[in-house]
């Protein structure tokens, strides 16, 4: 069997086709370890810091889809905005897309997350309006500089529901996860971010 050129070709081979991430209360759910030292392979390719400030946010804009986070905080919300735990009966996770572009001359974020009703009907939206910038700082962690993508959501609005200012801000506490990601590698079709701990690998959606 012909292995894959990169560890970027070995880690899109084996990306799941869906939104996968690990659930610690599932102690026969996978553990994805092996897909972790995948990523972590790709993490170490490049700096990233290396590049401008216009060269990363050209790389950055388009449509993403996240197809897999390390973070355990997906399991413990139920997916990135924790609506599919308030909804009556509850909500299974599908899927998060990131728009990434400039609207108005105003640097925007979109997330979409899907969610599908347990009792029933047709899936959810749920759309999440943030601003974004890139920052630069010294992460001690890592001991090293890191360039971070910094999405600070404003606006939250699905089915009849529209919640913003300050319950979004400072309240919304399950989305602080990805505030702000360093960027570990940006491809043309892959992007691996990092928060504090875990990863949150992104393919880029085709037209």
């Amino acid at each position: 069997e012909k292995q894959p050129a990169t560890p970027v070709d070995a880690l899109l081979a084996a990306l799941p086709a869906t939104c996968a991430y690990p659930d610690p209360e599932d102690a026969e759910g996978p553990n994805y370890a092996a897909l972790v030292q995948k990523i972590g392979a790709v993490a170490a390719l490049r700096d990233e810091t290396a590049r401008s400030d216009a060269d990363l946010a050209a790389a950055l804009e388009g449509s993403w889809d996240l197809a897999f986070t390390s973070s355990p905080s997906f399991a413990f919300n139920k997916g990135f905005t924790g609506v599919a735990g308030t909804l009556p009966g509850g909500a299974d996770f599908v899927g998060l897309s990131q728009i990434v572009g400039v609207v108005a001359n105003v640097e925007e974020v979109n997330y979409v997350e899907v969610v599908s009703p347990k009792l029933g009907g047709d899936a959810l939206d749920v759309r999440v309006a943030c601003d974004w910038a890139l920052k630069r700082r010294f992460d001690a962690l890592s001991r090293r500089d890191q360039v971070y993508h910094e999405c600070l959501p404003r606006k939250v609005e699905y089915g009849p529901v529209s919640v913003d200012g300050k319950r979004v801000e400072r309240g919304w506490k399950s989305m602080r996860v990805m505030n702000a990601l360093a960027i570990e590698y940006l491809g043309e079709d892959l992007r691996v971010m990092k928060g504090t701990t875990a990863f949150f690998v992104f393919r880029r959606r085709k037209a």
